[in-house]
């Protein structure tokens, strides 16, 4: 069976309708495998049990399957640098290169330095609705290497803080799904990117953008805003950046940044000799 998609036909907690089945899979392509699997670690139910993914009620055990095929590919995929996804990118530059200018390229300064500039993006705030977020978000990204790099992913989550101690990493998280499409870095480059807000659970429509209703028994919640972003470079697999950006407190002389906005965040500096 071709390994193209997840082969939801296989998994043992596949509805019995087919079509239904291929929602479910289609829906669960919407989210990031990450999404997915901070939603899975807020339930204690079993595989037959119920869970909301995005829009779409599903069984646990299928989106635990599709997880599981998901990490499989990445773990493939990782397996073998030169068929990631930046090979149709940079196919060209591959296929051209010979023995003949092996010598030069064995010994050839190489520098990845990709920044991003966030401003005001992501920034939530508070009412006495609930949360606000704006619809419309901007990025700009910089590149002080030598060498294209590529943004493949960009999302935000919001977590609940349930401990002092609460990271990036923490179990209760709602996503911030951005339909930024891949982004392609020209060494030199500063490059500004604008992307939406999808309207997920629990962000609903409004006036003002987006709003996170809470229940009364939230209202003193506090959160942290996380970054998530993944770049690829020519001769590696996908870096992974986490940035807590905001912690938003019921008290607004509590939240605050935790990143200074003047300076852009570094999301892979690295330099070396070679294509090794």
């Amino acid at each position: 069976m071709k390994t193209d998609r997840f082969p939801y036909e296989a998994s043992r907690w596949s509805p019995a309708q087919p079509d239904q089945a291929k929602r479910w899979s289609e829906e669960l392509e919407t989210q990031s495998p990450q999404n997915v699997r901070n939603r899975l670690a807020q339930t204690d139910a079993g595989p037959a049990g119920a869970v909301t993914i995005g829009t779409t009620e599903m069984t646990i055990g299928f989106a635990e399957d599709w997880l599981a095929w998901h990490d499989r590919r990445r773990e493939a995929s990782e397996g073998k640098p030169y068929r990631k996804h930046w090979l149709d990118w940079f196919l060209g530059a591959v296929t051209v290169t010979s023995l003949g200018i092996a010598f030069f390229t064995s010994v050839l300064y190489q520098r990845d330095d990709i920044r991003v500039v966030i401003g005001e993006a992501l920034k939530v705030t508070r009412d006495k609705g609930g949360l606000v977020l704006a619809q419309d978000q901007d990025f700009t990204f910089i590149n002080s290497g030598n060498r294209q790099a590529l943004i493949s992913e960009i999302y935000a989550e919001l977590v609940l803080i349930t401990v002092p101690q609460t990271g990036c990493d923490g179990r209760f998280a709602k996503s911030i799904v951005l339909n930024a499409t891949q982004i392609v870095i020209k060494p030199g480059d500063i490059l500004p990117v604008h992307a939406k807000v999808v309207q997920r659970y629990p962000w609903e429509r409004d006036k003002d953008g987006l709003r996170f209703r809470q229940a009364k028994e939230e209202l003193n919640d506090s959160y942290i805003v996380c970054l998530q972003l993944y770049v690829t470079t020519p001769d590696s697999s996908s870096a992974r950046l986490v940035q807590p950006l905001y912690l938003v407190s019921p008290n607004d002389d509590l939240s605050k940044d935790f990143f200074d906005r003047n300076t852009p965040l570094r999301v892979i500096q690295r330099t070396h000799w070679g294509f090794g």
